[in-house]
């Protein structure tokens, strides 16, 4: 084999440390947390929470840090995170971009409660770095300061003293709450400086350590883009931690509100969440957008999840190392690659967490990743975190069973790699989301190849291999070809296959230098996964196949059924081969894809999602899920011939 770059690559990864265990909480949950906690899960609360977060969680925090003297709800808003590091990478993430963008300073004063994991998240983010013990009498431009509770009555007295106000060099003011917000003290918020963003956990209850959840409160008009990055990192923190932490604080679940109370829907967003959040409005609504499998976790993983409730045990920031032996069996009887729990295997917050942890640990500044168009959009992200560029490897222009291929061909990925500057890492995602497409066997090998001679590392993001349903057998994962075990990153997890994406978790496999680096990110993103989550999904893993091949069983006749139904309407669609979206042709009406679904949505009460939001090229394609009753999915498609019946076609 040629010569291969080891990694890791750039200088974060480089003076990061993967952490040794955290310490054991010694502390089990109050047995009507337990009880409350086993009774939301078999109720069905095994799926994505909102994505700020449980409202009645969201809504008691809220209230806890009025207390603290912080402006009330409505001019402020919290979200939920997986722990107080994660709430922490996130606000810095988010202050780079509101305090200056990329190699912006920061200022680190001493008594935070984890200075490591902060100094580990500018390293991460490229943030400078600059430890303090006296606050500065002017600040320089475009900083961001970090402060421990401790500092922030100073910091207050020194900007009104220096006469900073709202000048332009103001720093963006992140303030490190660690767990006083259950166990009290640390100044008043209406000390600090206005527009500060606070962090902090519920680590002050001992028996919610294990469930690592924490939180990000600030300002409205900052919420976005701190939630933006929260859901391009882990898309909500695990429904049992939040369900746990609200039972804890005597919460119960909330009833829905009343028709009358919900909000008017708003039509001046094309994005897919938008579309979501409006359809979430409307009555009547058959979605064919839904990303999360309409089926519940296996029973026997929430009841093993559950009887481990009475013990606790120190928590191992790669993830504990039965359930590493689990997802070692896992893949050895999926892919046939045995790897090492030790040094091969690391868990993450979702496969999500994953595609960060992978693309900052792999691909350094200006550094250029070959992915398939149309792209998952977290891809994007990642990239833009790590400060590298796509080349788009452009998919389509095949046929495969008399329908357009748009799996990943190794002829259009050559192709892109030829107008490559810097290329570090090829991406190969069998199943595609959005496509739903199958990458085959002959282009694995040619995208093996193509790594192989252009010295790149390749991540196979095998998510839905699971679930194939076009009859061909599974697919054939890059690791298990000749050479390709020692360049190549898997990424999977247990949402798809075992209906479990509340619970988030994910893992990559690979080699021990590219895990070793990809561990040093997650131990600055986020630390270890809640130890609730991970006892749940080994008991997932070690039971196999039967729980996948079931939901196969359940989408194979709704496949067959979309796929015939849509080509009665005229409306193409590509080459399927598994996971859960058909990739459907609608440039025949004339209008942009934004355009469509939302006429879609709002004229027939059918929701899908435009191509637009997996790249910009597809304005003449849309996602379509299969995750629905088939009863559902007739009447999405009785309602689009009727929709468009008398429409005039182009």
């Amino acid at each position: 084999m040629n010569h291969f770059c080891g990694i890791p690559v750039a200088d974060r990864t480089q003076r990061l440390t993967a952490d040794s265990d955290w310490p054991d909480a010694g502390v089990v949950p109050p047995a009507r947390v337990r009880r409350g906690l086993r009774r939301a899960l078999l109720g069905g609360e095994t799926h994505y929470t909102p994505r700020p977060g449980l409202p009645e969680l969201r809504a008691e925090i809220t209230r806890r840090l009025e207390a603290f003297g912080f402006a009330p709800g409505g001019e402020t808003e919290t979200v939920i995170t997986a722990g107080a590091r994660e709430a922490g990478f996130v606000a810095l993430a988010g202050a780079r971009e509101l305090g200056g963008g990329a190699g912006s300073r920061a200022l680190l004063f001493p008594g935070l409660d984890d200075f490591d994991g902060v100094y580990a998240a500018c390293q991460v983010l490229a943030l400078r770095p600059e430890p303090m013990r006296d606050i500065p009498a002017a600040w320089p431009e475009a900083a961001v300061a970090v402060l421990s509770v401790e500092a922030a009555v100073a910091v207050l007295s020194v900007e009104v003293a220096a006469g900073v106000g709202e000048a332009p060099d103001r720093p963006l003011l992140v303030v490190d709450l660690g767990d006083r917000l259950l166990a009290g003290g640390g100044p008043a918020a209406n000390q600090l400086p206005p527009g500060a963003v606070a962090f902090g956990s519920l680590d002050a209850a001992p028996s919610l350590a294990p469930f690592r959840v924490g939180f990000l409160h600030a300002p409205a008009g900052r919420i976005p883009v701190l939630q933006r990055w929260k859901q391009a990192l882990s898309i909500c923190t695990p429904a049992p931690s939040q369900r746990a932490a609200a039972l804890r604080l005597g919460l119960e679940p909330a009833p829905p509100p009343p028709e009358s109370a919900r909000p008017q829907p708003v039509e001046d967003d094309d994005s897919r969440y938008s579309l979501m959040e409006l359809a979430a409005r409307m009555d009547g609504v058959v979605s064919l957008g839904r990303g999360d499998p309409d089926a519940d976790a296996p029973r026997d993983a929430i009841e093993a999840a559950c009887a481990g409730l009475n013990e606790t045990e120190p928590l191992h920031p790669r993830g504990q190392k039965w359930l590493r032996e689990a997802i070692a069996g896992r893949e050895e009887a999926r892919t046939g690659v045995r790897y090492d729990p030790e040094a091969e295997v690391l868990v993450t917050g979702g496969a999500q967490e994953g595609i960060a942890a992978a693309v900052l640990a792999l691909v350094g500044e200006q550094e250029e990743v070959l992915l398939g168009d149309p792209f998952y959009t977290s891809y994007a992200q990642a990239i833009a975190l790590a400060g590298g560029g796509i080349v788009p490897v452009v998919c389509g222009g095949r046929s495969r069973g008399g329908r357009e291929d748009v799996g990943l061909g190794a002829a259009a990925a050559e192709k892109a790699a030829s107008r490559a500057t810097r290329p570090r890492l090829l991406v190969s995602v069998n199943f595609s989301n959005p496509t739903g497409a199958r990458t085959g066997a002959d282009d694995i090998r040619g995208l093996a190849a193509l790594a192989d001679r252009r010295h790149l590392w390749l991540l196979s993001d095998e998510v839905y291999a699971d679930m194939a349903l076009d009859g061909e057998g599974p697919v054939l994962s890059p690791c298990s070809l000749p050479g390709m075990r020692r360049k190549t990153l898997t990424l999977s997890s247990v949402s798809k296959s075992y209906a479990m994406t509340g619970f988030r978790v994910g893992y990559l496999t690979g080699p021990p230098d590219a895990i070793e680096a990809c561990a040093r990110v997650k131990a600055a993103m986020s630390g270890p996964v809640a130890l609730f989550s991970q006892r749940a999904a080994a008991a997932a893993l070690r039971s196999g196949d039967a729980f996948p091949a079931a939901l196969r069983q359940i989408y194979a006749p709704r496949r067959r059924l979309l796929l015939d139904g849509l080509r009665d309407l005229g409306i193409p669609t590509a080459a399927h081969g598994g996971g859960f979206f058909v990739w459907a042709d609608i440039s025949g009406f004339g209008l942009p894809a934004e355009a469509f679904c939302r006429r879609l949505l709002l004229e027939a009460r059918v929701l899908m999602f435009p191509g637009t939001a997996f790249g910009a090229r597809w304005t003449g394609r849309a996602r379509v899920s299969m995750l629905a009753p088939e009863d559902s999915i007739s009447e999405a498609l009785d309602r689009i011939g009727r929709w468009s019946a008398g429409r005039p076609r182009p």
